[in-house]
């Protein structure tokens, strides 16, 4: 049987973009975060459609100053941090739904964002290139600027211990904040999720450096790849499983539900469930007309471990999503690729974008949603 049989046999069925009418929509947001207004330095470009590529993504249209290429939370769900076009850090109060602070990084655009568990430290990249800045959130103070060892970053993920980050790109490695130092060199894994109760790190292994293997034009295929679960207390691997598809990128380990969640770029970004048991994928999963990508778009997806629902974003949408039943509710088109769940699961975000480009700082933002009123508005359970 091919593995798309497969999948239609487990009920993993996926409609076209046309057939998301007959699905719930989401409810209006019970939050809508804005950016002060303010001034940008550079000249603003050519408000024409071109496709172009941020953290890995075609994204189609230009830069704006209100542009969001990344949203996440704090550990403790009281924060949430937008990296934007033109080098603007935004960090919200999520009480409030005030502004806590501004940076201006002095990056051409923030691509990827990470806040410290203790809510300390702001860690920042651009949307290219191998500069990493770290900022303390009480001051503002810049306190260190290092790079990359190994390409462009393309992650960030601050581990348990609130001075190691964890940064992904042709390899995992992982610094000490305060020295700017590379304690740990995952040659051979890239692609690092780090589990909900942040114990665990998952990574894609591909044996050999890999950037041996792109520069020689070597292929990475399921037989010579496999994923690795690390303990983040010590590094040292607690399992190995094998791979399902030849292009699958994670998006989510949970280890309470014993699951993690991957999206497979070559069935069209597909999103799957698999156990963390034996890396198989899920039979009981149901996963049905979700948005679905055409271009490289790096998507989110995450679990809410209290109500089983998963919460995910592709194709300028947010959804959410019933394992059990394969219901599934689904947002407005909100012209944006970045989506956050908080830690707890309590809230969604979703960047929101004008329908065409514009400098019209009022209509871009941050829409939220309290995920215990949104599942009862879609009918979820």
């Amino acid at each position: 049987m091919s593995r798309t049989g497969f999948i239609l046999s487990i009920g993993f069925c996926m409609l076209l973009p046309g057939s998301l009418r007959a699905q719930r929509m989401f409810p209006y947001p019970s939050a809508e975060l804005h950016d002060v207004k303010f001034k940008f330095t550079e000249p603003h470009p050519k408000a024409t459609a071109t496709l172009r590529t941020v953290n890995g993504r075609m994204v189609g249209f230009p830069r704006t100053p209100t542009q969001i290429n990344s949203l996440v939370f704090s550990h403790d769900g009281k924060l949430l941090a937008a990296g934007k076009e033109y080098g603007r850090l935004v960090v919200w109060d999520v009480a409030s739904n005030q502004i806590a602070f501004t940076i201006d990084t002095g990056f051409n655009g923030v691509g990827k964002v990470a806040i410290s568990p203790d809510n300390q430290f702001i860690a920042a990249a651009g949307t290219s290139g191998k500069t990493i800045k770290i900022w303390h959130i009480p001051d503002g103070r810049l306190t260190n600027t290092f790079d990359n060892a190994t390409a462009n970053v393309l992650g960030l993920i601050y581990a348990p211990t609130a001075n190691l980050l964890i940064t992904s790109s042709l390899a995992t490695n992982v610094y000490d904040t305060a020295s700017g130092q590379r304690v740990r060199y995952f040659s051979d894994e890239r692609d690092p999720v780090l589990s909900a109760d942040g114990s665990t790190l998952l990574t894609i292994a591909y044996p050999g450096d890999p950037l041996t293997m792109a520069y020689s034009g070597i292929q990475p295929t399921i037989a010579n790849t496999g994923i690795v679960l690390r303990s983040t207390r010590d590094w040292t691997i607690q399992k190995r499983l094998p791979r399902l598809t030849e292009s699958e990128r994670p998006t989510f380990l949970d280890l309470a539900s014993g699951q993690f969640l991957f999206e497979d770029i070559t069935d069209n970004h597909v999103f799957v469930v698999a156990r963390t048991s034996d890396g198989q994928m899920d039979p009981d999963a149901r996963l049905a007309n979700l948005p679905r990508d055409f271009l490289a778009f790096s998507d989110f997806a995450a679990a809410d471990s209290h109500s089983g629902l998963v919460f995910g974003h592709s194709s300028g949408q947010l959804w959410a999503l019933n394992l059990k039943t394969g219901k599934v509710c689904v947002s407005g088109q909100l012209f944006s690729d970045s989506g956050a769940l908080s830690p707890d699961g309590s809230l969604l975000a979703g960047a929101i974008e004008p329908e065409t480009p514009s400098d019209n700082q009022k209509m871009a933002g941050v829409d939220i949603w309290k995920t215990a009123d949104l599942a009862k508005a879609c009918h979820m359970q």
